[in-house]
């Protein structure tokens, strides 16, 4: 798939400062230039589609439930509790900042999967990431490598659909991590 060159891309999709500029050109290399093959679209998109609304992270949050541990559902508070939170907090900064997503930006970029119907910066799909890891490795240390895993593959997937910039993501990751942080410090994960 070729890539449009900046030059030719409508003065008005076009951020200000350099450094916005330089976002929106890596986010369209990944969003367009790399190879789309179906064996890897298909799984980014199933789970970025299932990471929406923090659906995923329910998912996991009951999953000590299911698996008969202790104070099950005290687990599943503690790590829903959070992510509920940080995106309902990001919308509100969606809402104040105000960032179209790129498609939106510049048509001419196309999205992988349906495009959704909030503002772009910041992920929440990254913060939520973020926070669930987070909250869920305060009880469960192991699950550590794998949940990075999962939301450095979530996180690079929201760029490569082409629903969101790196900055956007970037800028939910740095969320998550002060939001997460501040949740494992000031409550008591269960035991």
């Amino acid at each position: 798939m070729r890539v449009t060159p900046p030059s030719s891309v409508p003065a008005d999709a076009h951020p200000q400062s350099p450094l916005g500029r330089l976002d929106r050109d890596v986010s369209r290399w990944f969003a367009v230039a790399l190879p789309r093959p179906r064996w890897l679209k298909t799984p980014f998109a199933a789970l970025s589609l299932t990471a929406n609304y923090g659906i995923l992270w329910y998912a996991i949050a009951v999953t000590p439930w299911i698996l008969g541990a202790p104070r099950p559902l005290a687990r599943a508070i503690y790590v829903a509790v959070p992510v509920t939170l940080v995106e309902a907090t990001g919308f509100l900064i969606k809402l104040k900042v105000a960032r179209a997503r790129p498609p939106l930006a510049d048509p001419r970029q196309t999205t992988q999967i349906p495009l959704p119907f909030s503002k772009s910066f910041p992920s929440s799909h990254a913060s939520m990431s973020v926070v669930g890891t987070l909250a869920v490795t305060a009880m469960y240390p192991w699950a550590l490598p794998v949940l990075a895993a999962l939301t450095v593959i979530l996180c690079f997937s929201r760029v490569y659909l082409g629903v969101h910039y790196l900055g956007d993501v970037l800028g939910g990751v740095a969320y998550g991590l002060v939001f997460g942080a501040a949740w494992v410090l000031l409550v008591t994960a269960p035991a």
